[in-house]
């Protein structure tokens, strides 16, 4: 069915789910952002970055509503070994980790990416990533939350 498909996967505890929307605060915008590690910086050094200080900052901004972060191992053949199909993705285009940032609305958005507070995340992502996507969401499906199957989705 599928000669090459990719797949990221985290260590333990690598994907975590923030609450930084206050009560009935619904989100109407999001974004995924995938980061890809710069040659020379560890995935450690990484991860570690994006947990302490990147979440943390994103979080204090007081303009998300949703944020989610995940950190990925780096790729590994024998973790990808599937008979007759592929998994790796050429070194250049890999990612490392993503976020999803929920916004009020799209104008709350755009607001933030072309705001100062955005710049400053840049730089300081600057020593450790080499390239950053972002791609608009149109849909985000939550099953599980807290290890709980949410009701709508129990059979």
């Amino acid at each position: 069915m599928f000669r090459r498909t990719l797949l990221y996967a985290g260590p333990p505890n690598s994907s975590r789910w923030y609450d930084v929307a206050g009560p009935g605060e619904k989100v109407g915008a999001r974004v995924l952002v995938y980061l890809r590690r710069r040659d020379g910086a560890g995935a450690g050094e990484l991860r570690k970055f994006v947990n302490k200080q990147l979440a943390p900052a994103l979080a204090g901004t007081g303009v998300l509503k949703e944020l989610r972060t995940q950190t990925f191992l780096p790729w590994n053949q024998k973790l990808w070994d599937t008979p007759n199909v592929a998994h790796d993705n050429p070194h250049d285009q890999r990612f490392h980790a993503s976020l999803m940032l929920g916004f009020t609305d799209t104008a709350a958005r755009d607001a933030f990416f072309t705001g100062n507070v955005i710049q400053d995340l840049s730089d300081q992502l600057a020593p450790l990533v080499s390239a950053i996507h972002a791609y608009d969401v149109t849909a985000a499906l939550t099953y599980v939350k807290n290890g709980d199957i949410l009701p709508h989705y129990q059979e």
